[in-house]
């Protein structure tokens, strides 16, 4: 509950400011993709904050790019360890299981019945 406060008291005066800037810049503005100003067909009008939202989205999605591409060296490491981990944790089962067979066949060792300790113990793949 205190969360939904917290972020409706932040996000309603940022949505407040964002409608009353689009309401205000909503003239256009000529916009060149020529910096030479030669090619005077890569000229276009377009609302100034129009111009500006887009130019935060692309900055948005490459900064976040950014940041996934710099991870990956910490997202290849979690992997592997989580692997070793689960790796390890069958090892140790295994063991596990060899020993309680161990300690069943000294039991049955010291009342005289067959053993088992010599039978492999099936590996997984």
């Amino acid at each position: 509950m205190i969360a939904k406060i917290v972020s409706l008291l932040i996000l309603l005066p940022i949505t407040v400011v964002l409608v009353v800037f689009t309401v205000i810049n909503r003239g256009d503005v000529p916009v060149t993709l020529d910096p030479f100003g030669s090619i005077p067909q890569l000229t276009f009008d377009a609302p100034l904050s129009l111009l500006l939202f887009c130019a935060l989205l692309v900055g948005v999605v490459l900064g976040g790019v950014g940041a996934f591409l710099s991870q990956a060296h910490h997202r290849r490491a979690s992997y592997k360890r989580k692997h070793e981990i689960e790796r390890l944790n069958r090892e140790s089962t295994k063991r596990e299981e060899r020993i309680r067979m161990l300690e069943e066949d000294r039991a049955a060792a010291a009342g005289g019945t067959s053993s088992r300790a010599m039978v492999p113990v099936a590996r997984a793949a």
